[in-house]
């Protein structure tokens, strides 16, 4: 009896351990909701409590240091309440401008992920036209906070870091379109059919058998937008008298790939019409679940060096996908529950994109 006593206190000590690291370590405590840290002390305190209570008889070999613990998270958790409360004492500017950098940083990470590095002429013209578009309107928020609180230190410089990021998207932008132009007509059509699988993988990994009602019609129609626009090169080749057969396959593929997509964007589009904005965000938040249950499987307490980074890659992508329809969802609808997924789903965004570089720095050692 005393055993299972301090063995279901140190899963308790855990477990709240666990949930302070996901929710509140490393991130901006200005975002950080005080009653949540409160309930984390207060559960602390209760464990404490019980902890001192038992009888020496009920403490085995490592009781000691399990209070040791116990009591050094009750300080911690109460040190950070009033760190949270201080920072939130900045004002509600601070707090949009912590969350406005959050959102850059997730652009950051994107970029990384699938343009630094990689070979211009087969990237997605379409996704950087969408990562310019989000730095452009964070750019634009920050601005008026920036020029409000010009004495806070980190804002101006966190500004600048958006405005040189979108102009180096942009530059960017320029040239992976040129990159396509140059080279032989066989380079061409070898890059552009990669461009082309490139699209047919982001179908695969967002669309194929996952609920059209949680599927944001926005990036399906930036892939059909993007296949239009490389299916017109390839037959641009052709018309200008490159002959292959690889080529012209190559064009019937995209076609047909074109008008299943555009089917398909039909379809969610009237899968989504046909639900109430309460349940389309209670859907994102069992999509959202999906995701980070596979990540659990392939990721969590395993040695980060050997991890899938493609898979991880996905995961970041397919999680940022439902975090930007819960954002969007809520300026049309406030739900206080929708609004707590999204919290979470901002934070283990953020554990993934962290998990990410660390386990990239562990597989190159």
């Amino acid at each position: 009896m005393a055993s299972s006593q301090v063995e279901a206190l140190r899963s308790r000590v855990e477990e709240l351990t666990q949930t302070y690291e996901a929710r509140f370590a490393g991130h901006s405590r200005v975002t950080r909701d005080v009653k949540e840290i409160e309930e984390l002390a207060a559960g602390a305190k209760d464990v404490v409590k019980q902890l001192e209570g038992l009888p020496v008889a009920a403490r085995d070999a490592e009781y000691e240091t399990l209070l040791t613990t116990a009591r050094d998270n009750l300080k911690l958790y109460q040190s950070e309440r009033e760190a949270i409360v201080a920072a939130k004492a900045g004002g509600n500017d601070l707090e949009e401008f912590s969350r406005l950098g959050t959102q850059a940083n997730f652009v950051f990470a994107r970029y990384r992920r699938h343009f630094a590095g990689k070979a211009r002429q087969t990237r997605d013209l379409g996704l950087l036209a969408e990562m310019i578009d989000d730095l452009t309107k964070v750019q634009q928020r920050m601005q008026p906070i920036v020029n409000k609180n010009k004495g806070v230190e980190g804002l101006a410089s966190d500004y600048e870091l958006v405005v040189s990021n979108a102009k180096l998207y942009v530059s960017e932008r320029g040239e992976i379109a040129e990159s396509r132009s140059a080279g032989t007509p066989e380079e061409q059509a070898d890059f552009l059919a990669e461009a082309a699988n490139g699209q047919f993988r982001v179908y695969q990994e967002h669309f194929a058998d996952k609920s059209r009602v949680t599927r944001r019609p926005q990036l399906l129609q930036r892939m059909v937008d993007n296949l239009k626009q490389i299916r017109d090169r390839m037959e641009g080749l052709r018309k200008g008298g490159f002959k292959s057969e690889t080529n012209t396959k190559n064009i019937e593929i995209v076609d047909a790939n074109l008008k299943m997509y555009t089917t398909e964007l039909a379809e969610i589009k009237k899968a989504r019409a046909a639900v109430k904005l309460s349940d389309l965000m209670g859907a994102l938040g069992g999509a959202a679940n999906d995701v980070m249950e596979e990540y659990r499987q392939g990721f969590a307490g395993k040695p980060r060096k050997g991890r899938d980074l493609d898979l991880l890659s996905k995961l970041c992508d397919q999680l940022g996908e439902l975090a930007r329809q819960m954002s969007d969802l809520g300026r049309a609808e406030v739900q206080e529950f929708n609004l707590k997924n999204l919290a979470i789903v901002t934070d283990n965004l953020t554990m993934l994109e962290n998990e990410y570089d660390e386990i990239k720095k562990a597989n190159a050692s």
